[in-house]
C-alpha cells in the first residue's frame, strides 16, 4: 500500500499518482465529528472582533479544535518542502498564497477549499505553523469534511507529534467513513507507527470494513501488518 497525501491548489482539483504518495482533492461531506480529546494548544490565534465599525484587535488565545496530544511535542514547526531550496518556487508558492487568501477574505461555500489550498502551499516552502492554522480553518468552515483532518493527520506525522497525528486521521475516517483512501491512510499510519497497538488496530480494520467491504487493500494491509 502506499502513502496517501491529499492536496487541494489553484483552484482547480487534480489526482496525481506518484511513488508513495496518493494527491486527491475533491471535498466531501458526512457527519459532524464529535468533540475531541483536549490538551496543549498547538498555536494562538489572533481574533478579530467588529462590535464598532472599526475592527478591533485582540490578543485572546482560541479554543483549538486539535491540540497537541499528551506525550507530544514538536521540535520544529519548519520542514524542508519541495519548493524549500528554489527561490522561483517559493515566490510562486507566495503568490498564490496571496491570490488564495483574497479569494478567501470573502469565501463563503468555498472557504474550506480555499483554505486546504492555502495550506498545501505553506506545506510546499516548508511552513508547518502556517500549514496547521488553515488546515484548522478549513476544518471550521466546513466539519462534515474529512480533507482538513487527513491533511491534518499528515502534517502531524511528519513533525513527528505522532498521537495527534493518530487523532486526526482517526477524525478523518469518522466524518467521511465511506471514503477509503481515509480508512487506508489511517490504518497504513497505525501499522507503521504502532505496529504492536493490536486491540486498537483490530478495531481500525473491523470499522474500515463495516465501512468499505473486505477490500484487496485491507487484505493486503494486514498481510503487512503481519509482517515481522
Amino acid at each position: 500500500m502506499e502513502k496517501h497525501w491529499i492536496v487541494v491548489g489553484g483552484g482547480f482539483l487534480v489526482v496525481v499518482a506518484a511513488a508513495g504518495a496518493v494527491w486527491s482533492l475533491f471535498p466531501r461531506s458526512v457527519v459532524v465529528p464529535p468533540p475531541l480529546v483536549s490538551g496543549t494548544p498547538l498555536a494562538e490565534n489572533t481574533i478579530v472582533a467588529s462590535s464598532t465599525p472599526k475592527s478591533v484587535v485582540t490578543n485572546r488565545p482560541v479554543t483549538h479544535l486539535l491540540p497537541l496530544a499528551k506525550g507530544d511535542t514538536i521540535v520544529s514547526w519548519d520542514f524542508k518542502g519541495v519548493y524549500t531550496d528554489t527561490p522561483e518556487l517559493v515566490m510562486q508558492a507566495n503568490n498564490e498564497i496571496k491570490h488564495l487568501s483574497e479569494s478567501l477574505a470573502t469565501a463563503t461555500s468555498s472557504a474550506m477549499i480555499l483554505s486546504v489550498g492555502i495550506a498545501n502551499q505553506y506545506e510546499l516552502i516548508g511552513n508547518g505553523k502556517k500549514q496547521y492554522e488553515y488546515l484548522e480553518r478549513a476544518i471550521r468552515a466546513d466539519m462534515m469534511n474529512g480533507l482538513p483532518w487527513h491533511n491534518l493527520g499528515v502534517l502531524m506525522e511528519r513533525l513527528g507529534a505522532y498521537q495527534t497525528a493518530r487523532i486526526a486521521y482517526e477524525k478523518s475516517t469518522i466524518v467521511q467513513s465511506q471514503y477509503p483512501l481515509y480508512q487506508y491512510a489511517y490504518l497504513e499510519f497505525l501499522i507503521a507507527r504502532m505496529k504492536g497497538e493490536t486491540i486498537d488496530i483490530e478495531k481500525a480494520f473491523a470499522a474500515a470494513e463495516k465501512n468499505i467491504g473486505k477490500t484487496q487493500d485491507l487484505n493486503d494491509l494486514r498481510s503487512e501488518w503481519g509482517k515481522p
